[in-house]
């Protein structure tokens, strides 16, 4: 087996060396072949306009020839290093079939519940329009919906009471209600259902405990909607989380947001502890926005391309989670979409705003169908519509991203040089 293996890298690899080669020699011909006719031409002169726009003519056909072979042969190299990646021994996930024509959710995963921590006096005067698109996805699916009112529910001030910031209350609770269902969906009371004809457990993956997504326009890992399974693991990791509150620096930190990102490194990658000093170092070097997504970048750097650490945590990539921020495409969705965050609003025009829906859904005759979602036939797009306003934005925010947040510690910060020669001790 080992030999067969041997003898089909070494093929691949000399193929490889064959076609560059090929595609070198080539190119060389071509210019020689070039060079020559362009000799010719001048011994010969043309006399003529029609021979000088014959000779014109096969130019350019000469040349367009010689470089779609070049392109063919740099298309091949690419799919050869792409065969050369083995999968095979990759955990697979948990298939789950996407909704169709609202269909029922099985549970697959066991009892999903939906929970949204608040405070009073902020839901009754910002979040009208997400809450209700939600209680109208409700009605039409299985799900079990728990609202906490941070500042009166009876177990979080039983268990959380210690704790005085609102997010990291929040995250204190998660971990109180938790016990209580299989999978829970966290959301903040601002993100709200634009597209029902999704079932929750599209983005369950059960090869982990805790799914979170990035946020697109800073790829900063977002801390306000997340899914959690009821394990230890999750558990503990969510209520170190919230007791953040007492050890995160004093500056312009990110509050639970920025704790996340350096809570994350820790867990995932506890033996890089080098990078997650000259994160923290960072961090604690903040004094706004733009030197705090210097720690982020550091902390995504330091994480790597890896997405997936099992039994753990899963990262989602921007614009592929099951929420994202809808005003990077003015609230325009197409079937991909689920959740959009970010309806701070009690009507669906307030203050100019233009949402998706022409009124605020009515629970009473919502279920499951689309006859209880008043959209506007205008913020519907296609999928390959809503790609390219994505890649339009994208390549907006990468240009515009802060100068200072532009950082790679390893230049800047020690690498070596203070855990020399115990650095990698704990590997």
């Amino acid at each position: 087996m080992g030999w067969d293996v041997g003898m089909s890298k070494g093929r691949l690899m000399m193929r490889a060396f064959r076609l560059q080669m090929r595609g070198s020699q080539r190119f060389v011909f071509f210019c020689l072949g070039i060079t020559a006719i362009f000799g010719l031409v001048m011994v010969l002169t043309p006399k003529s306009d029609e021979q000088v726009e014959m000779l014109t003519k096969y130019l350019e056909k000469l040349t367009k020839t010689n470089g779609l072979e070049l392109d063919e042969d740099h298309h091949v190299h690419d799919d050869i290093h792409i065969q050369q990646i083995d999968l095979s021994g990759r955990i697979k996930r948990t298939p789950y079939p996407k909704r169709q024509n609202f269909s029922e959710c099985p549970k697959k995963f066991g009892k999903v519940t939906v929970m949204v921590a608040y405070v009073k006096s902020s839901m009754m005067t910002h979040y009208h329009v997400a809450q209700r698109s939600l209680e109208c996805y409700l009605k039409g699916t299985n799900y079990e919906l728990v609202m906490v009112d941070l500042d009166n529910d009876n177990l979080t001030q039983t268990h959380c009471k210690h704790h005085k910031q609102l997010f990291f209350k929040k995250h204190c609770a998660v971990s109180v209600y938790l016990k209580q269902t299989d999978w829970m969906l966290i959301l903040d009371a601002d993100t709200g259902i634009v597209n029902p004809n999704h079932c929750i457990e599209e983005w369950i993956d059960d090869r982990v405990d805790l799914l979170f997504y990035e946020r697109f326009f800073n790829w900063e890992i977002a801390s306000g909607n997340y899914l959690a399974r009821n394990t230890d693991f999750a558990y503990k990791f969510i209520k170190k989380w919230a007791d953040w509150e007492f050890v995160q620096p004093q500056n312009w930190n990110g509050a639970d947001n920025g704790v996340l990102q350096i809570h994350i490194l820790q867990t995932v990658i506890p033996d890089a502890m080098q990078d997650i000093k000259n994160c923290d170092t960072i961090w604690h070097q903040g004094k706004g926005y733009e030197t705090y997504m210097a720690y982020v970048t550091c902390c995504k750097v330091a994480l790597g391309a890896t997405r997936l650490w099992p039994g753990k945590i899963r990262l989602y990539r921007r614009a592929h989670g099951w929420v994202r921020d809808g005003y990077i495409t003015s609230d325009r969705w197409c079937e991909n979409d689920f959740m959009i965050h970010g309806w701070k609003a009690t009507q669906v025009d307030q203050g100019g705003w233009e949402s998706p829906f022409e009124h605020i859904q009515d629970p009473s005759i919502c279920d499951a169908s689309p006859k209880g979602w008043p959209w506007r036939e205008k913020k519907k797009a296609t999928v390959e519509q809503i790609r390219q306003e994505l890649s339009r934005f994208e390549n907006r925010t990468g240009k515009s991203y802060p100068k200072v947040a532009r950082v790679h510690a390893w230049l800047e910060l020690p690498d070596v040089g203070e855990c020399y020669p115990d650095c990698d001790l704990s590997t």
